[in-house]
């Protein structure tokens, strides 16, 4: 870690993905995360996990783990869940606040989730991975106001403005390639809510969002979308011929 520190401050990156660095992520999340807090005064230390999984393998766990924040982990998945029960048991200080929520969340109840937990207004981070219905859940939330928010895209897709309909079908357990909202779909929504996108990991899918009064500089589609195996992953034309989907002025 000391020596992604100490390259971050010799050079200024040019795109975000380049600040990457893994401690619990895979795809350099808890770097792009840390960098994007150095650049912010005043995040208050709660965070929001939705589609959690373990808890462990999370965007949120460097920052409980390491930095005392404290906060909620929520999955539909109880087996998974009782993973996380059992390390957070063993790597928290007394007294630091995780709760480990199982529920399926839906448009309909994120909102009475949060309020149950007793989180709401500002809060530093919000993470959501629920392999679909992403778009919806972000755009129905209401109780809280992150700073930060990571959201995950389905980047084959790739520069159109496409959502797949909210629904029990808009997951990728049930078709991998059905389902989730494109980058510049998630661009809108997060403009819409008051905040520009700051730019996403290496491959584009993993999405990072700050208020647009921070002082971060915003990514286009186009430098979210370069990388060449990125490129070489979106659908063909035939694709958006034979399914529905949604666009959102």
């Amino acid at each position: 870690m000391k020596t992604w520190y100490n390259r971050l401050r010799e050079k200024s990156i040019t795109k975000l993905y380049e600040a990457s660095y893994d401690n619990f992520t895979y795809h350099g999340e808890d770097g792009i995360i840390l960098y994007l807090l150095n650049q912010m005064a005043d995040v208050p230390s709660v965070f929001v996990d939705i589609g959690s999984g373990d808890c462990i393998k999370s965007n949120c766990a460097n920052l409980a783990v390491h930095y005392g924040w404290e906060g909620i982990f929520i999955d539909k998945n109880e087996e998974q869940l009782a993973i996380g029960k059992r390390f957070y048991q063993s790597f928290v200080n007394k007294g630091q606040k995780i709760r480990i929520i199982n529920e399926m969340v839906l448009a309909e109840n994120i909102n009475g989730i949060l309020s149950k937990a007793g989180v709401n207004g500002e809060i530093g981070l919000l993470s959501i991975d629920i392999d679909g219905n992403d778009y919806w859940i972000w755009k129905a939330i209401e109780k809280i106001n992150p700073r930060i928010v990571v959201i995950e895209a389905k980047v084959e897709f790739g520069k159109r403005d496409l959502i797949v309909p909210y629904g029990d079908d808009n997951h990728h357990s049930v078709d991998k390639m059905y389902n989730g909202a494109s980058v510049d779909a998630l661009r809108k929504l997060g403009k819409k809510k008051g905040y520009k996108m700051a730019g996403s990991n290496r491959h584009g899918y993993n999405l990072f969002f700050v208020r647009q009064e921070e002082n971060v500089i915003e990514e286009s589609v186009d430098s979210v979308l370069s990388d060449p195996e990125t490129i070489q992953s979106f659908y063909p034309e035939s694709f958006y011929t034979t399914h529905k989907f949604v666009t959102v002025n």
